[in-house]
């Protein structure tokens, strides 16, 4: 069965609303990204605060040593004991008025699972999220590395209730949410039609609670700092149980370049990234390759003009 991600890609490409960027605009965006990311990596260092890139970041940095040529997010992960300082950090103020950011907690909505960082004065909205009351800024995703139960039972027990939680906040967002964008590209065909439509009625059900209790029950049930435990990544594209690994394959983290940066990756990038890409040396072809499609774009407001990040 297609996922929601393979078939809006089918459908974007005949689309007038949906538009994929142009390689000027992918270009300067990545700059945009990397200049988030170099202040949040500076923020890190000054406290002392484990951030390694992630997902498709890692991918692009072992491979290409740059973001993915088709690509055009920026993905990190941090400790959880690392991540919930970040995030007293930001509450603070210490990245100042030009970012702004959401996260799971018990007295504002998120817009997902994890925290996002949003770039002030700049756009990038996704369909998925085109009516939603969250920032659209252009962001990077940080995921938490959790602590798992140590038998395998114990993690497909607690990977059971984090999964249900973490699809109760994705079906009540549906409902809570609604964009008239996605309901019309999801009924394009029958197979989304059903399944967009069985979604939001499911919603409608789970709407009794709403969005943010979801999202902020996930992150308590899954946030564990426990010594000598193996680690996951609850929030990641395989959700609880498929990037559990012992602590050493995530840590010490070790240096990489990307994009000419010395960042931080996996101390096992190898299992890392083979667990999730398999043989992840070699390109996908083409039409595997993934994509973000967008409704609206604009880059920040002291940011390059694409043509000039395009000749850097």
């Amino acid at each position: 069965m297609k996922s929601d991600t393979q078939i809006m890609n089918e459908l974007a490409k005949s689309s007038s609303a949906l538009r994929q960027l142009t390689p000027e605009e992918s270009s300067a965006m990545k700059e945009a990204l990397l200049d988030i990311y170099r202040d949040l990596a500076a923020l890190c260092r000054a406290h002392n605060l484990t951030l390694m890139l992630c997902g498709g970041t890692c991918l692009g940095a072992i491979r290409h040593q740059g973001f993915i040529p088709w690509d055009d997010d920026l993905d990190v992960m941090m400790p959880r004991r690392d991540y919930d300082a970040l995030i007293r950090l930001l509450e603070q103020g210490a990245m100042g008025s030009k970012y702004e950011f959401s996260y799971p907690n018990p007295r504002t909505d998120s817009k997902n699972v994890f925290l996002k960082i949003f770039r002030r004065n700049s756009r990038d909205v996704e369909i998925f999220h085109e009516s939603a009351p969250f920032p659209k800024g252009l962001y990077i995703d940080v995921f938490a590395l959790d602590a798992v139960p140590v038998t395998r039972l114990g993690q497909l027990c607690k990977g059971f209730v984090a999964n249900a939680l973490q699809y109760c906040s994705i079906l009540t967002s549906y409902a809570q949410f609604p964009s008239k964008l996605l309901e019309q590209y999801m009924s394009a065909t029958p197979e989304s039609r059903r399944r967009y439509r069985y979604k939001r009625f499911l919603g409608s059900i789970l709407r009794i609670v709403p969005h943010r209790k979801w999202v902020w029950w996930f992150d308590h049930w899954v946030s564990s700092s426990a010594p000598g435990h193996p680690i996951g990544i609850p929030t990641g594209r395989m959700y609880y149980n498929g990037e559990i690994f012992p602590a050493q394959v995530y840590l010490p983290a070790k240096p990489a370049t990307f994009c000419g940066l010395t960042c931080a990756v996996p101390n096992d990038t190898d299992t890392y990234l083979r667990n999730l890409y398999g043989e992840y040396m070699q390109l996908p072809p083409e039409h595997k390759r993934e994509r973000h499609f967008i409704v609206d774009f604009r880059l920040p407001d002291d940011a390059p003009s694409a043509a000039t990040a395009q000749n850097e």
